[in-house]
């Protein structure tokens, strides 16, 4: 008996620790706030030998102060000196009329000329004017309001048609509707259910950098868009327009980002571009009291990197980290918010970019079901274990 019960303790060990294999710490939410060093954007700044040193020098300071807790690098460059420099070639893109001149460039490598001298005011009031719109914007303030609480942001561009601007109004509320009904069957919250935001048409002028970054022209768009962000202000799945915008095509999206992160699957392309924003410390803060963890701890950043399987190099805990206490906010005092209330209307309201290209996205809607089964599945391994030794020594004693 005494081996039989040994026998059955080591196979019961082995089920457990297969089955806890399976977990993990984190989802695709969670992740989603993780940054391993994402390609930024970057801010040329150029000036030439007639430039004086005074304009030079702000020019570099009041970018660099503008960007610090921005997803931007910056590097100034002198047109005239720096012929050989690889990114000249965005200067030629964009011939200037005068110097200093400026321009941004996303990850993908797309460029956007950035106005930074006016005849009609100062050097400096115009500059930093212009970096204040690269960070910071009325949509992009209200993303950054929903994503460190709330699933995800369904962001609803209006095109110039009112029919299908409605339609996909009412297919976003459908997918927010049935992923709120699908996170109640969760066994860990993340935060309220996905909300819906619009940006207006008579708000692109204020928000060009933004469309710039989806790819978008203020000027010449007629269709209505749709993106999904989640996560640290990240773009998740393709850009729909028309009748792409469909509730299911939204709800696949919105279901990924409760995946787990499980070796089995790959949702490296779950990390998606991030747009470009400012990420200061109060942010930080609240994130990481959302999530119950700090996403910038280093120590967090080595176990994602290992379920994203993407190189991360950590050689102590980086200057300027500082340690969070965290205490998690537990999902009885998180607040309701009905479906028909969580949707928000940016207005109102300068974009310039290419069209990204429409693609499939592997999403599939029960990956949020995926904890329950596993644990369903667990319990049941466990009653058969149980069951068959009990039997196994029934008839045993009974022999």
């Amino acid at each position: 008996m005494k081996l039989i019960r040994l026998a059955a303790a080591i196979c019961l060990c082995s089920c457990l620790q297969t089955f806890l294999a399976f977990a993990c710490r984190y989802n695709v939410h969670d992740i989603g706030f993780v940054d391993l060093g994402d390609s930024p954007y970057h801010f040329y700044g150029y000036v030439n030998q007639d430039t004086p040193a005074q304009i030079t020098s702000d020019l570099t300071q009041i970018s660099q102060a503008a960007f610090s807790e921005a997803n931007i690098s910056i590097e100034i460059i002198d047109a005239d000196r720096q012929k050989d420099n690889p990114a000249i070639k965005y200067l030629d893109l964009w011939p200037a009329q005068s110097f200093p001149a400026a321009v941004l460039v996303s990850p993908d490598g797309q460029s956007l000329p950035v106005p930074v001298t006016s005849s009609n005011e100062p050097f400096e009031q115009t500059l930093r004017a212009a970096l204040r719109g690269i960070v910071s914007s009325p949509a992009r303030e209200e993303l950054l309001r929903h994503v460190s609480n709330d699933h995800g942001v369904v962001l609803l561009i209006e095109g110039t048609n009112a029919e299908e601007n409605t339609s996909a109004r009412k297919a976003a509320s459908g997918a927010i509707e049935k992923i709120g009904v699908e996170m109640k069957m969760m066994p860990e919250s993340m935060g309220q259910p996905p909300v819906l935001t619009v940006v207006g048409r008579e708000s692109f002028s204020r928000e060009r950098i933004l469309l710039w970054s989806l790819g978008l022209a203020a000027d010449k768009i007629s269709e209505t868009y749709a993106a999904v962000i989640y996560g640290k202000m990240r773009w998740l799945g393709p850009l729909m327009k028309g009748e792409k915008i469909s509730e299911d095509n939204l709800t696949d999206i919105l279901s990924v980002i409760g995946a787990e992160c499980e070796c089995r699957f790959d949702i490296s392309w779950t990390q998606g571009t991030m747009l470009p924003t400012q990420w200061d410390g109060k942010m930080r803060a609240r994130v990481a009291k959302a999530l119950g963890f700090d996403p910038e701890n280093p120590m967090v950043k080595m176990e994602v990197s290992s379920i994203l399987k993407t190189p991360y190099s950590y050689s102590g805990v980086p200057f300027g980290y500082t340690e969070l206490t965290v205490e998690s906010k537990s999902p009885s005092e998180m607040k309701e918010i009905p479906v028909e209330k969580a949707q928000t209307e940016i207005s109102p309201g300068p974009s310039s970019g290419a069209m990204v290209s429409e693609e499939t996205v592997p999403a599939k809607r029960n990956y949020v079901l995926r904890k329950p089964l596993y644990i369903i599945g667990g319990m049941a391994i466990l009653i058969i274990i149980a069951g068959t030794f009990l039997l196994f020594s029934r008839a045993r004693i009974n022999s």
